[in-house]
């Protein structure tokens, strides 16, 4: 055990160096929770050593030694908590969320669509974006796995009411705002739509079954942007996107072009926090501010220039 323990803390022994310009580290006693949780977040020990920038055998060992001294189960085909989980390690995830806390630092998640939203956001520890249900995102913060998530209302039900989404208990819910989405296509006509699959996007299937759309899904396993844009292009298809988060020059860079009479379509994009500290902390009002201010602008640049048409509510 001892030997097991000091292969891994040599492997981490450059860790500042790991987490490059971020002025953030986990301190050395939470340094394996923080490889099992990206771990969690990833999906798989190679996307977790390519996120973490380890060898898959250090994830692999450091894994193992938390699982045994936490005696942690697996759950197979779990969404959330694949590798375990029980009280002793939740409070200590909530340990680690209140040590960011303390270094105005949190964790904060959403998926590939909406990921370029936290750039700006100072003191945002990022971990690799995914589309998750709005139900795992809750789970995730209620947890202790992430701090917070930015949820758009395609991830809620069809059935559900898009101006006031679902509550959790211990999570609070806070309107970010109005997005429009267009449709950007690898081909002339009326391609069919990739997108995630339905239980991921509910609405966002529903809507665009009603304009009339084919979907194709994109893989599980294929979640990083290369991966959806290899995709979009290599079978001709479209994919819903919000031009303002891209930048200038990105569709013709990538040989792409904007649908022609294309459905109106939005979205509502929604902020979850965890009741108490995080959500009474200064840096979640100024996140949320910041954040706001991002959105409206976008919505203002694009409610200038365009048509009075009703969109399709997401």
């Amino acid at each position: 055990m001892a030997n097991a323990t000091s292969a891994v803390a040599s492997d981490l022994s450059n860790r500042y160096g790991r987490y490059g310009q971020s002025a953030y580290a986990p301190p050395d006693p939470l340094e394996a929770l923080h490889i099992l949780d990206l771990l969690e977040l990833t999906g798989s020990q190679i996307k977790a050593g390519q996120a973490l920038e380890l060898h898959q055998s250090t994830v692999c060992r450091s894994v193992k030694l938390l699982s045994e001294q936490f005696r942690l189960q697996s759950q197979r085909g779990a969404r959330v908590c694949r590798y375990g989980s029980n009280d002793s390690l939740y409070y200590l995830r909530l340990s680690y969320r209140a040590h960011r806390l303390m270094e105005n630092h949190l964790r904060i998640a959403t998926d590939p669509l909406h990921q370029s939203l936290l750039i700006e956001i100072g003191g945002v520890q990022t971990v690799p974006a995914r589309f998750r249900a709005a139900e795992d995102w809750a789970q995730l913060v209620a947890l202790g796995l992430i701090d917070g998530a930015i949820v758009p209302s395609y991830a809620y039900g069809p059935k559900e009411p898009q101006d006031s989404p679902p509550r959790w208990p211990g999570l609070v819910t806070v309107l970010l705002g109005r997005l429009p989405l267009q449709l950007v296509s690898a081909a002339q006509g009326k391609p069919r739509v990739l997108l995630p699959k339905p239980s991921l996007a509910p609405l966002l299937h529903h809507t665009l079954a009603g304009h009339g759309f084919e979907v194709e899904v994109q893989p599980a396993a294929c979640q990083d942007g290369p991966a959806w844009l290899k995709r979009l292009r290599d079978r001709q298809l479209a994919m819903p996107l919000c031009l303002d988060l891209l930048e200038p020059d990105w569709i013709g860079r990538h040989g792409l072009e904007l649908l022609r009479d294309p459905p109106p379509l939005g979205e509502q994009l929604w902020l979850l926090l965890p009741e108490g500290p995080v959500q009474q902390s200064d840096w979640a009002r100024g996140c949320i501010e910041r954040l706001r201010s991002r959105v409206d602008g976008i919505a203002s640049l694009a409610l200038a220039g365009l048509q009075e048409k009703p969109s399709s509510r997401l």
